[in-house]
This record gives C-alpha cells, structure tokens and sequence, in this order.
C-alpha cells in the first residue's frame, strides 16, 4: 500500500531485466500481456469478493475462508502493481520523446478503474478485526494512490474525450477509495467503543424535581423506582405480512446498541439487563424467534465490523451509489460511441484492449448493481421500511428480487466442534508437515483439520432457551443476586447441586480455563454412555490392546457404558 506507484514501478524494472535472459518471442508475449494480465485478476479478484466476501457469514467451510483471504490479500496489491506497470510504460514512451500513442491512452484509461478496485466491495472492507485497525496505512494509501493515477493522467493527456472521462473515473473512484477508509476507521476499537453513546442517567433530573417538590412542601420518602420502556412489536399484526420475522426483526434493532456494548467490552446498564429481560421473557416469546433475535443482532454486528453497512445505510451512501451506477453508465455509452467515431475515422484502438475497458466498465457497473440490490433485500432496509409503514415497497421488493436473487441467511446454523483428545491423538496426520513448517503454518493447518461444524438441531435450541428461562427463578428461589456477575460466576454450578454432587464443586472454583478444559474432556468422554451400543462395547473390549495409547484412551471414554443406567457414574449434565 506504501508508495504504490514507485514500489511497482521499481519491482517490475527488476523483472524486465531479469526478462532480458528468456527468448525474444517471450518477452514480447510478456510486455504485452503483463499489464493485461494484471488487470484480469484485479477484476477476479473483485469478483470473488463481492460474490463470497459476505456469504462467509452463513457458510462455515475452509474454502470459502481460504478463497475470500486469498482475494482480499491479492485485490488491493495487484491494483498498486497494475499503476506502477502504466506510470514505468508512460515514463518509458515521454523518455523515447515520443507523443502519446492511441494505445497507451487507452491503458492509461484503466488507472481510475483501478482506484475503483482499490475501494473494494460493498460485502467486505476486513477480512479479521485487525484490518480496521490498519485505517492510516489505507488512507496514506488513497493519498499515494491518487497522486500516482494523476500522474498518470498527466502523462497520457491528450484533451480528448478520453480523457476528460479518466478524470469522471477518477472521481468515482477515489470517493470510493475514500469511503471505504472511513469505513475502516469507524470499525476501528476505539472508534467504535467512542460512537457508541454512554448509558442514560436519569438521576440528575429526578433530584432536581425532588428538591422543587420539597420546596413545594410535599414530604418524600426514597425508594427504588424501576421504569423499563419496551415495545411491544406483536402489537403490530402487520408486521409478519410484509416480512418474514418482521417482529424479530424491530425486536433486534431495539437492543443493538446494548449488543454493541458487548462488542465494545462496555458495562452494561441495569436499564438493558431489565429491558432485554422483559423481551426475552414474554409469555409470547418462543424458543425459534428468540435465536431469531440474536441472530439479526449478530448479522448487524457482522455488518458494522466487517463491511461497509456503516456508510452503506446512509442518505449519502444511497446517493453515492446511484450517482456512481449513472456515472459509470455514461462513461460506458460514451467509450463505445468514441471507439465507433474512432473506426469511421480509420483509428481504432486496439480491439483486445478496448474490449477489456468494455469488460472492467461493465463488470464495475454491474458490481454497483448488485450491491445496489443488496442494499435493497438487507435487514436493515426492512427494518427502515417497516418502522416507517412503507410495507407496500417492502413487499414489491420481495416480489420481484427476492425471488430471484441469492438467498439471504444471516449464519450457518452450526457450531463449530473441536475434539481435544482427537487432536491429543493426531487421528489426522498432517500431510507435507514438513514443508508448512518451514512455512510457520503447520500449527494453523493442523487445528483447522480437527474443526468439525455441527449442525446446530431444534432440540438443543431449546434446551438452551429453557434452561436460560430457567436460571431467574432458580436465582431468585436460592437468593442470589440476577446480575449478569452473579450468573456468569456459576459455570455449572446449578447442575451440580441439582444432582447433589457437591463433590465435584471443585470443576467449577478453578480458573475459567481450566474449568473448560475439564469439562470438554468429560462432556466427550462420557458422551458414549448413550450412543455406544452394548455389543460394539463387547467387540472391542475382546479386541482391546493396552499397549496402544489410543485404545487406552478409547476404552477410558466407552467402558462405563457398560454399567448399567441406575448405576452409571457420571458428570451430571456434560453427557445429556
């Protein structure tokens, strides 16, 4: 991102020497390729980011983690290498003291289209959390940046309409360039924590109507006065007829400010801990539209993180779009009425490079588009929609896009499983270990390797929401304080004494680490209790070998399935 302009320019001066010991036939291919090929993957790249970049939210599989980390890394570095290639070939045709040739202003033209590049997808601005905190080096990057595409239009000046459109591009692309920074910094760790607005004190207005009523003459008393504002969205019958979840979904955007308090690592006011509460437990509140809550939360969360929703839901991000997709239109008609002007005339471009501008002005118009339409089927344009009873539009818009666009899922419904002692074990030896080791990511391989996603079923969605419905009584029954403190404290606690196996208490008092340790390892070995047939016990213990660490441990996790149901000793609640 530093100096693109001189950085490539000087990495592919190096090339071309070493370019000097290959045959003549092959240098040329490569002069005249380098550059297109260049361009090529940029627009690959752009493709599969705003194709995959958000679909990693809702698809928990490798691949698609490889593949979109693998673009995002490629995208910004091979537009800074595709500027430094035209700023060396322009520097190279002004130092032969000859005029600007048809071809290299046609190449100049792909400059902005790659500035355009470097603004990156609608669907991803970061990859992880780290690359929000890099927000300076991308706008030292969009300063470098600009000031390599204008010295590249001033190389290939020529006043024609060609380049008069090279300084439309340029606009269009350095406020997205621009855009997309500011994104990175409002997804930043401090930035973020600062938006957010502190917490809501009433105590200054209510001492002050106090002393007026003590003026007044009346006589007070002090008591604890609690007042929760909650709406209720099931009033609203009109709701589940315009959307799907239309409930849930106002139900989210009420509490995300107190979920971003989360995020932020902020304390959270006895005002959202009541609130939340009397959400979560109305009489109408099921365990499916629960986890349908949480799970528009977290895609909200996903999007200020991870993508450009911060600038995208906007007055001016909506402007900035539909102007963008008309600019781009119009610099599409206009270059091709200029190359039909241009064959009547008996000059042409040249036919491969005029039809890839015609190919980046077109996939660049249609990545507008589709993110254009993205914006229309997002949650938070439903939810705007609906608080502002415009249903009618909500409801066109899932006729006739939803129906034909990509589905929308906000996660992939599983969790993702890891086994400690199969990883103890190495059941799935490490091919090339060798090789990733000198690489440094043997390590990072090997985990992902014993990282099963789990589908998440409908009965553990409910044992989760009963037994969390359950802790308030339980807490209130046995007097101890429902503060978020009191309730994270317990780890299990309640299991054990529910079982009556105080001694075991001790698995729960050490550290919050260890205490998930030892809990992992017995949840997966008494996990065959029940799913272990008694005949498949009996076959391998007639087979077992001591010596063999596995089958030691194997046996350890199978054998008390022998016992029978009344006289199993167990962890209670880590094998259920």
């Amino acid at each position: 991102m530093l100096m693109p302009a001189v950085v490539g320019s000087m990495m592919f001066i190096k090339k071309r020497q070493m370019m000097e010991l290959f045959p003549q036939s092959w240098k040329s291919l490569w002069k005249e390729w380098e550059l297109r090929g260049m361009i090529l993957l940029s627009l690959t790249a752009q493709i599969v980011l705003i194709s995959l970049g958000k679909r990693r939210k809702y698809i928990a599989r490798i691949w698609i983690r490889v593949t979109v980390w693998s673009a995002y890394l490629l995208a910004d570095s091979i537009a800074t290498m595709a500027a430094g290639i035209l700023s060396n070939d322009l520097g190279e045709v002004k130092k032969d003291g000859t005029h600007v040739d048809a071809k290299h202003e046609f190449t100049a033209f792909w400059a902005p289209l790659m500035l355009l590049h470097l603004g990156g997808a609608d669907t991803i601005t970061a990859f992880s959390l780290e690359d929000n905190e890099l927000w300076k080096r991308h706008l030292f990057g969009v300063v470098t940046q600009s000031m390599a595409t204008f010295y590249i239009l001033f190389m290939a000046w020529t006043g024609s309409s060609l380049s008069l459109l090279f300084i439309v591009m340029f606009c269009v692309g350095l406020v997205k360039y621009s855009e997309r920074v500011w994104v990175l910094y409002s997804a930043s760790d401090n930035q973020f924590r600062n938006s957010i607005p502190d917490i809501p004190s009433n105590d200054s207005k209510i001492m002050e109507e106090c002393k007026r009523k003590q003026m007044e003459g009346f006589y007070l008393t002090t008591h604890q006065l609690l007042e929760i504002e909650v709406t209720d969205h099931s009033a609203n019958p009109s709701t589940d007829q315009s959307v799907s979840h239309g409930n849930e979904l106002l139900t989210a955007y009420s509490l995300l400010e107190m979920v971003k308090r989360l995020f932020a690592n902020l304390i959270l006011g006895f005002q959202d801990r009541d609130a939340s509460r009397a959400i979560f437990e109305r009489t109408n509140m099921s365990y499916d539209k629960a986890f349908k809550v949480i799970e528009i939360e977290l895609s909200f969360i996903y999007d200020l993180l991870y993508t450009k929703a911060k600038a995208v839901y906007t007055y001016w991000g909506i402007a900035r779009r539909i102007i963008g997709i008309f600019l781009i239109l119009i610099v599409l008609v206009v270059v091709s009425l200029d190359e039909i002007l241009f064959v009547k005339k008996k000059y042409h471009h040249s036919k491969i490079d005029f039809t890839l501008t015609l190919v980046l002005l077109a996939f660049a118009l249609l990545l507008e588009l589709c993110s254009f339409v993205e914006l229309l089927l997002s949650d938070q344009t439903a939810h705007w929609l609906i608080k502002h009873k415009k249903t009618t539009i909500l409801q066109t818009i899932n006729r006739t896009l939803r129906t034909c666009w990509f589905p929308q899922h906000n996660w992939s419904n599983s969790i993702i499983q890891f086994s400690l002692l199969s990883f103890s074990l190495r059941e799935k030896p490490l091919h090339y270990n060798h090789t990733l080791k000198m690489l440094g990511i043997n390590e990072m391989i090997e985990i992902y390797q014993y990282d099963t996603p789990v589908e998440l079923s409908e009965d553990l969605k409910i044992t989760i929401f009963n037994e969390i419905k359950r802790i308030r009584p339980w807490a209130e029954m046995h007097s101890y304080d429902t503060d978020l403190k009191s309730l994270y404290g317990r780890r299990g606690g309640r299991t054990l004494q529910k079982h009556n196996r105080v001694d075991l208490d001790w698995s729960v008092k050490l550290e919050f680490d260890q205490s998930i340790l030892i809990w992992h390892l017995a949840t997966e070995i008494l996990y065959f209790h029940d799913y272990i047939p008694p005949e498949e016990i009996k076959r391998f213990a007639s087979s077992f070998d001591p010596a063999d660490g596995r089958n030691r441990l194997w046996f350890e996790r199978v054998a008390p399935a022998q016992h029978k149901s009344d006289e199993k000793e167990k962890v209670p609640g880590v094998g259920d």
